[in-house]
């Protein structure tokens, strides 16, 4: 009788997790924690990166395509292009253009200014930007010979494009600043052909 009694009792008693077991799954799961909340900095500073080069490789893009707008040659021999060389634009967070430092300069200091492009158009002789080595441009050389000449139907565009907020002034020579600067190399062609009898 007294087995029959003992029987009934463990079939009344429920299943639960000792305290140790719930200790250790507790401990698991905040070391799981942890690391996840450890990694959440680091994940939000690449989004923010990310987010940051989208928007300079569109203001690339945008001026990329005015430069491809404006006419190649001018008269005696000098070029609309020309004009944009060392021109400095400024953007907002969202890459839409604010002025640039021919005309409406003082949106350099605002706080919507964040971004801020500058456009080189190098000329035979003329001098490269630092952040791409800062020599001397001598044109191009498409085959071998002893001299380079300056192509007629090639110009090269380097657009630099830096992170300056928070930055009321930008020195684009400061080594501590190289690192801020996207380099962007692209060309603009003549299109169309000089037929010569």
């Amino acid at each position: 009788m007294k087995a029959q009694n003992y029987h009934k009792i463990e079939q009344g008693r429920e299943a639960a997790f000792s305290l140790v077991e719930v200790t250790l799954s507790m401990a698991i799961a905040a070391v799981a924690l942890v690391s996840i909340i450890g990694m959440l900095p680091q994940g939000m500073q690449t989004m923010r990166d990310a987010g940051d080069r989208a928007i300079q490789a569109r203001i690339h893009q945008q001026i990329l395509n005015e430069l491809q707008m404006t006419p190649y040659g001018g008269d005696a021999g000098n070029s609309p292009l020309d004009d944009y060389d060392g021109l400095e634009i400024f953007y907002d967070s969202q890459g839409e253009e604010l002025g640039d430092s021919n005309n409406n300069a003082s949106v350099k200091d605002s706080f919507d200014h964040i971004f801020t492009a500058r456009v080189s158009v190098p000329k035979d002789g003329g001098r490269l930007p630092d952040t791409v080595g800062g020599n001397t441009f001598n044109g191009f050389a498409f085959s071998e010979g002893s001299g380079v000449e300056e192509s007629k139907y090639l110009r090269p565009i380097l657009v630099e494009i830096a992170v300056v907020s928070g930055r009321p002034t930008f020195d684009w020579g400061d080594e501590d600043n190289q690192k801020l600067i996207s380099v962007y190399q692209s060309y603009v062609v003549k299109m169309g052909k000089d037929y010569t009898r």
